[in-house]
C-alpha cells in the first residue's frame, strides 16, 4: 500500500518532520517533585539570552472548559482537570512551563537558568497504600475520585476527590496479603444471584492479583507545530483521531472548530493515549499566538515517559466460583484503579 511505501522508504512525514520558516522551537520546565506548589518564578536570567525569545507560563493556559460527547450530552468542565502547564504538579515529570528560542539548545539551556521556589506538598504514588489509615494522600483533596449521583435529565455532574481511608480491619486484611473487600466509591453493578451462584459452586477460588501499570512508549513522542495565519490555527500533531482532537483542541484553547487545521498524516503509535490528541500540544500553539512565529516542540524521550500516559494498574481480589465441570457460577470483583491524579478514568 501507500502508506507502507512510504514509511518503509523514509516519506512518511510525522509532526517533527515539518519546518515553517523562522521556525522557533520550544522546551519545556519538569516538575522534580511528585507534589509541589510553585511560590515563585523568576525568568530574568533565562529571557535575557540571547536566541530567547518568550516563556509560557500556566498562568497563560486557558482552562478546561465544557465539552459535548458523541450523544449531545453537555460534560462539565472540571477545574480540577490536567492543563497543559501548572503551578501545582501533581507527579514528577509534570511540565509547569516552557520556552521559545531560535534553537533546541537555547531553549534547554535558558530552562536551566530559570530560578523556581517550590513549597514541597505530601504525596502517595501508590493508590492502595493511600487507603490505609493515617496514609498520606496524592492530592491535597484528598485520594479517590468520586462521580455524583447522576440525576435523571440532568448533565453528570463534576467529579470530586475525596479522603478515603480503610479501616484497621482492612487495613489488617490488607498487610496480611489479600486486598480487603472494600465499599465501592463509584456504584458497584451486579448482575444475577451471587450468593446462590457460590453455594452451587464446587470450588471457590478467592486470589489477590495485581497488574503492573505499563508505560506505552510510542515509536512517535508527542511532538506537535503550530502556527497562525488569518486567523485559523494550523497545528502538527501526533493522533490517533484528527476529528477527536480538533473537538480536543476547540476545548484546550476556546475556539470554534472552523478556525482550527489539524495535519497528521501518519501517526507513530498510541495505544489509546493518542485517542484525542495531548494536551500539551496546545504549547506551541499558544506561544505561537504569543511570538508571532511557527513554534515547534519536539518531546524528548525522557519526557514522553512522564507525560505520555500509561495503562492503569489494577489492585483488586476477585472470588469465583466453579463447578466440578468446571463452569463458574459466579464472580465477585473488587478493584483499585492506578487511575492518576486527573480524574476517574481507567
Amino acid at each position: 500500500t501507500a502508506d507502507l511505501r512510504a514509511k518503509v522508504t523514509g516519506r512518511a512525514r510525522y509532526a517533527e518532520d515539518f519546518r515553517a520558516q523562522g521556525m522557533l522551537h520550544a522546551r519545556l520546565l519538569l516538575s522534580p517533585y511528585a507534589h509541589a506548589r510553585v511560590v515563585s518564578i523568576d525568568a530574568s536570567a533565562a529571557l535575557a539570552m540571547p536566541g530567547v525569545k518568550a516563556i509560557l507560563t500556566a498562568d497563560e493556559v486557558p482552562g478546561p472548559r465544557d465539552q459535548v460527547n458523541d450523544a449531545g450530552q453537555t460534560i462539565r468542565a472540571n477545574p480540577r482537570s490536567e492543563k497543559a502547564l501548572t503551578n501545582e504538579p501533581l507527579y514528577q515529570g509534570e511540565p509547569v512551563l516552557a520556552i521559545a528560542a531560535t534553537d533546541e539548545l537555547a531553549a534547554a539551556e535558558a530552562i536551566e537558568k530559570i530560578k523556581i521556589k517550590w513549597e514541597p506538598l505530601p504525596f502517595s504514588v501508590d493508590p492502595v497504600a493511600s487507603l490505609l489509615p493515617g496514609a498520606m494522600n496524592p492530592r491535597v483533596e484528598g485520594n479517590v475520585w468520586i462521580r455524583p449521583t447522576p440525576v435523571q435529565g440532568q448533565p453528570p455532574g463534576v467529579p470530586e476527590v475525596r479522603d478515603v481511608k480503610w479501616t484497621e480491619a482492612e487495613a489488617e486484611e490488607y498487610r496480611a496479603g489479600r486486598l480487603p473487600m472494600g465499599k465501592d466509591t463509584d456504584p458497584s453493578w451486579s448482575y444475577g444471584d451471587l450468593e446462590a451462584g457460590f453455594k452451587k459452586a464446587a470450588l471457590v477460588l478467592d486470589e489477590t492479583f495485581v497488574t503492573p501499570n505499563t508505560s506505552h512508549q510510542c515509536l512517535e513522542a508527542r511532538s506537535s507545530m503550530a502556527y497562525w495565519q488569518n486567523g485559523k490555527l494550523f497545528i502538527h500533531l501526533s493522533t490517533q483521531s484528527t476529528a477527536q482532537t480538533v473537538m480536543s483542541v476547540v476545548r484546550w484553547l476556546e475556539l470554534q472548530p472552523e478556525n482550527i487545521v489539524l495535519i497528521s498524516e501518519y501517526c507513530g503509535g498510541g495505544y489509546g493515549a493518542k485517542g484525542t490528541g495531548t494536551v500539551t500540544d496546545i504549547i506551541p500553539a499558544l506561544l505561537s499566538r504569543k511570538t508571532g512565529t511557527p513554534v515547534q516542540m519536539r518531546i524528548s524521550r525522557e519526557e514522553e515517559h512522564s507525560i505520555g500516559g500509561a495503562r492503569p494498574a489494577l489492585h483488586g481480589r476477585m472470588k469465583v466460583g466453579f463447578t466440578k465441570e468446571g463452569r463458574i457460577t459466579a464472580v465477585d470483583m473488587f478493584t483499585v484503579v492506578e487511575g492518576g491524579p486527573y480524574g476517574p478514568g481507567g
